[in-house]
């Protein structure tokens, strides 16, 4: 969803892109089929471009270790040498990597330091750490926020999919405090980091959180996107702890890895997350365009036009 946010930006605006994964990007992009783990593969596509943006991650409640290094750190590292013949990186990251389970209120980018069991945000702060020791390439490093928006299988997939099974729980009645990104504005950002890889060295080296500057409790996200997709019913509400609990098992006992809920997912959704986005902007000469509320709007919009609600 993202990548192809960011490819139809760069189309429109007359640049030329291509587009490297596993399967088509049904974007307005070039596409070449491959695999993040293979270095041959990515130098090919990657040959007489100007710059990449690196999204590739495996993305899962409870991915195997090796399969979340091979991807998120291997992959990372093959990336980063086919960009030295480039010149320029863009690396998308998450504000995961600094995650260290008290709340984030107001905060700027914090260093890559998460060891924890979560092996998505683990092998990601491995891969930022291994992006910032690479001194011989220009790199501007994002961590977009809890991304969300039409055709979005996580945040919001989840979210429906858990409310239409009657399985959808707030920690705390969903009081915590949550910054998220809209997709549009997320795309934009990359973008604009794009630029300034050329021309801003100040802004190199260093990670720098993007979010919508929009502050909401969880509890009105949650209702926002339920009522765009004209969903009735309710979520529960249980104590945090229990929640954490509740995550701690299924997250050893899940037969797959794709647990509904993660005790590192459960601990998220317990603690404020927002960011001070002033020196994000300033740097990256941008700033988000579309409110919660606005978001909302369009969601709803793109539920009807897709005939999804129930």
């Amino acid at each position: 969803m993202l990548g192809r946010a960011v490819v139809e930006g760069l189309v429109q605006r007359g640049d030329d892109v291509t587009c490297f994964q596993r399967r088509p990007s049904a974007s307005q992009g070039k596409d070449v089929l491959g695999d993040i783990r293979d270095a041959d593969a990515i130098a090919s596509a990657s040959q007489g471009c100007e710059a990449i943006i690196h999204l590739a991650a495996l993305v899962a409640p409870r991915p195997r270790w090796r399969d979340a290094y091979d991807v998120n750190v291997g992959g990372t590292t093959k990336v980063l040498d086919a960009a030295r013949d480039c010149g320029r990186l863009v690396y998308i990251s998450t504000p995961s990597v600094a995650f260290d389970d008290k709340p984030s209120v107001g905060s700027a980018a914090e260093v890559a330091r998460y060891e924890g069991p979560d092996a998505y945000a683990r092998s990601k702060a491995m891969a930022e750490v291994e992006v910032l020791s690479r001194r011989d390439l220009a790199c501007v490093i994002l961590r977009p926020h809890l991304v969300w928006g039409p055709g979005d299988t996580q945040l919001v997939g989840r979210i429906i999919s858990r409310a239409r099974q009657g399985r959808l729980v707030l920690p705390d009645h969903g009081r915590v405090l949550l910054d998220t990104t809209y997709i549009d504005d997320a795309a934009s950002a990359i973008i604009a980091g794009l630029d300034r890889s050329d021309d801003a060295p100040q802004t190199w080296g260093r990670p720098w959180v993007v979010t919508g500057n929009d502050p909401r409790p969880l509890a009105e996200l949650v209702a926002g996107i339920l009522a765009a997709a004209k969903i009735s019913r309710l979520p529960r509400s249980l104590p945090a702890p229990v929640v954490e609990r509740i995550g701690w098992v299924l997250g050893r006992c899940w037969p797959t890895d794709e647990p509904p809920l993660t005790q590192f997912a459960a601990r998220q959704l317990s603690v404020a997350h927002w960011f001070d986005q002033r020196d994000t902007q300033r740097a990256l000469r941008w700033q988000p365009m579309v409110s919660v509320d606005e978001g909302i709007r369009r969601l709803s919009t793109w539920f009807q036009e897709h005939d999804l609600s129930t």
